[in-house]
């Protein structure tokens, strides 16, 4: 009968939610992953969004047939999302899938994680062993209580220092790493552990996701604050949205000026009228010059300095003049700089040593606060150095700076092992951040 004779709706029909999320995909040209049955993604974007298909511009091809079922992947306002639907049509770089039915959650992490943007400079290093297998390095994109994701810039072969092919075979999923060294990030120190790898993701770049080792609460404390700072909990169902309503027109505007342009007629027809007109522009002059006395008294405000500290600045001074400095380093232009710096900057205790009997002597008097190793003496040079001191002092040795021309992997992990304090890399200027850092590692910042 025809009163049965009803058109069936989809089951994508009102699916207002799904609308939203993928009008703000196409909005904020988000990429998306397009995934077939087999796991094999295709990234792309989308470019259309109807009541009953989705368009998308491809950056592969798409090998399914059509009707086959395919899931769209995407990370939007920092969580991961996942929405199932099917083919309708494929052609040369572009895709029509249906609208899906609905969107879920596809988390990979059990915790809230803080994303971070490249102009923090936070960075991580990871190692599968101190002296061979893979090492890798770049910035961390995101960090979480359970695990970090870097962006990978560098690759190598930590035995060979060979570079490596950046791709998704670089290192295999759950292959476990010897050292994770976060550094930079905001308000943490540098972070020490071990961890194993999570997933690669070479779509955009290679994109390494490493889960950090259990058991370490009370040192990854300082992350678990930065998060709690920057992201809230993971919602447990996908966070409601709503469709941007389409603009106005704009037709009230358009009619404004079609008024002003019939007033001038009007005054040329009472001319007799108009002759006080004259008088009104006769106040202006007040009105121009009312705004120029201001601009004086708020620039007499700005330019009161903040009053100094003088106290703190003389204790700074009386605590400089007790610190003891050593620097090992060859006689020359570059040493006799670097003394006049210091003495300038009012240390008073700076210690000099170019042969192994100067440092050894140097090292069995007190008031050793700080070595400074720059080429180091000669009998012995660099990492060599620190690991002498090391052997010679245990665990009364002071804070270790080193001074090189190059930092690489084994320099990195044989510092960590010898326990320097700072790697400088040469040249270093003699500035503002190398005062601040001398000061951070004599306990007077």
């Amino acid at each position: 009968m025809a009163i049965f004779g009803l058109k069936k709706s989809k089951s994508s029909e009102g699916s207002e939610l799904v609308l939203a999320y993928l009008e703000d995909l196409q909005r904020v040209r988000t990429p998306i992953s397009v995934v077939d049955r087999n796991g094999r993604g295709v990234p792309g974007l989308v470019t259309s969004v109807t009541e009953e298909r989705v368009g998308i511009n491809l950056q592969g091809p798409l090998t399914v047939e059509k009707g086959a079922e395919l899931s769209l992947v995407f990370v939007l306002e920092g969580l991961r999302f996942k929405a199932t639907t099917r083919l309708l049509e494929a052609k040369a770089g572009t895709a029509g899938v249906e609208l899906p039915a609905a969107i879920a959650l596809a988390e990979r992490r059990k915790k809230p994680r803080a994303r971070l943007n490249a102009r923090e400079g936070a960075t991580a290093t990871a190692l599968m062993s101190l002296f061979d297998g893979v090492g890798i390095s770049g910035p961390i994109e995101n960090v979480s209580e359970g695990g970090v994701c870097i962006r990978v810039d560098r690759a190598m072969e930590v035995k060979t220092q060979r570079k490596m092919h950046l791709g998704a075979n670089l290192m295999p999923v759950g292959q476990e790493l010897m050292l994770v060294k976060l550094s930079k990030l905001p308000k943490c120190p540098p972070i020490e552990l071990s961890g194993r790898v999570a997933y690669l993701d070479a779509s955009q770049g290679l994109l390494v996701g490493i889960a950090f080792e259990s058991g370490k609460d009370a040192l990854l404390a300082p992350i678990k604050a930065l998060v709690a700072s920057r992201a809230g909990a993971i919602p447990t169902a996908v966070p409601p949205k709503a469709r941007r309503s389409p603009e106005p027109p704009r037709e009230p505007e358009e009619a404004r000026p079609v008024a002003k342009k019939e007033a001038p007629p009007v005054r040329e027809a009472a001319p007799a009228a108009e002759a006080p007109a004259p008088l009104p522009p006769a106040p202006e002059p007040p009105v121009a010059a009312a705004p120029v006395p201001p601009p004086p008294a708020p620039a007499a405000t700005a330019e009161e300095p903040p009053p100094p500290d003088e106290r703190s600045q003389a204790l700074l001074r009386v605590k400089k003049r007790t610190r003891g400095i050593l620097l090992a380093m060859p006689a020359g232009p570059a040493r006799d700089e670097l003394a006049a710096f210091l003495t300038e900057d009012g240390y008073g205790r700076i210690l000099f040593a170019d042969t192994l009997t100067g440092l050894l002597d140097h090292l069995d008097r007190p008031g050793l606060h700080l070595i400074l190793v720059d080429g180091g003496v000669a009998e012995v040079q660099g990492l060599a150095l620190a690991s002498l001191l090391r052997r010679r002092m245990e665990e009364e040795m002071p804070p270790v700076i080193l001074a090189e021309d190059s930092v690489d992997a084994e320099l990195v992990v044989g510092a960590r092992q010898t326990g320097v304090a700072q790697i400088l890399v040469k040249p270093y200027g003699l500035d503002l951040d190398f005062r601040r850092l001398l000061e951070a590692h004599l306990g007077l910042g």
